[in-house]
């Protein structure tokens, strides 16, 4: 995973400045998006994997399946990519581009894990407290988790909170151990 991420992070780095520079994010957002799509569909999938295809004929079927969804620059993007052997990283590319994106924006991703489905209200408590506590917007995801038992976990970057019953029960068993 790391190797991965260290591929991808320039290729994420480069896109972002030449879109910030040419005040183009949420363009190449939705044009990340379609060379990740088209990259994840299996008749691609099968295309791309016979032996006798060639760099040359991957960037073809690609331009040719983007098409005018894309500008000038993305094509010049596609094609470095695949003639650096990089194509396999586009997905991970886009995550980079878009944590990128969010940064310069201003906005954190939070990933809220709670026992029970929450209510409006409790997700906007929730959100409001993350937002005093990184003065920044926050951009939550939620997940029920019953194997809390009770209680969320909240993770914003490397930080987490575990304000869960089952976290509280490894709390205390560790401290009954020792």
């Amino acid at each position: 995973m790391a190797e991965l991420v260290t591929i991808a992070r320039p290729y994420a780095e480069a896109a972002f400045a030449l879109a910030k520079q040419r005040d183009e994010l949420a363009k190449w957002s939705e044009m990340l998006s379609l060379m990740v799509s088209v990259y994840d569909d299996p008749e691609f999938q099968s295309a791309i994997g016979a032996p006798s295809v060639t760099n040359d004929d991957v960037k073809r079927l690609m331009l040719a399946i983007c098409g005018e969804r894309i500008d000038g620059n993305a094509r010049n993007f596609i094609q470095l990519l695949v003639e650096n052997g990089r194509w396999s990283v586009i997905g991970e590319v886009q995550r980079l581009y878009e944590q990128l994106k969010s940064e310069d924006e201003g906005v954190v991703d939070a990933h809220i894990a709670s026992a029970y489905p929450l209510e409006d209200q409790q997700l906007a408590k929730i959100v409001t407290l993350l937002v005093k506590r990184y003065d920044k917007k926050i951009h939550p995801t939620v997940d029920v988790d019953a194997d809390l038992i009770g209680g969320i976990k909240v993770q914003v970057g490397d930080k987490v909170w575990d304000a869960s019953v089952r976290g509280r029960l490894q709390e205390m068993a560790v401290a009954l151990t020792k």
